[in-house]
């Protein structure tokens, strides 16, 4: 994998993984638009790379991203704003 690749693999899982937790926090309308989005994202990226490894590799840190992001949207949910 070139470098070239790691940063189009890290940077379309990073979209991913964001839109589909923006998918799970918004309601109805948006949530079509995200999930439209990601879709997009992925078919764009699969029609890129062939390879079985690359396809792993994407769906993988997709999802370590979308944990990430749900928690952090959470935690900034939840957290008391400070008066």
């Amino acid at each position: 994998m070139t470098f070239k690749e790691t940063l189009l693999t890290m940077a379309g899982s990073m979209i991913t993984g964001l839109v589909l937790a923006l998918f799970s926090v918004l309601h109805a309308p948006f949530n079509a638009l995200t999930s439209l989005i990601g879709v997009a994202v992925v078919i764009m990226y699969f029609r890129k790379f062939d390879r079985k490894g690359h396809r792993i590799t994407f769906v993988i840190f997709s999802i370590l991203y979308y944990l990430m992001s749900v928690f952090m949207i959470a935690v900034y949910q939840y957290i008391p704003t400070q008066t």
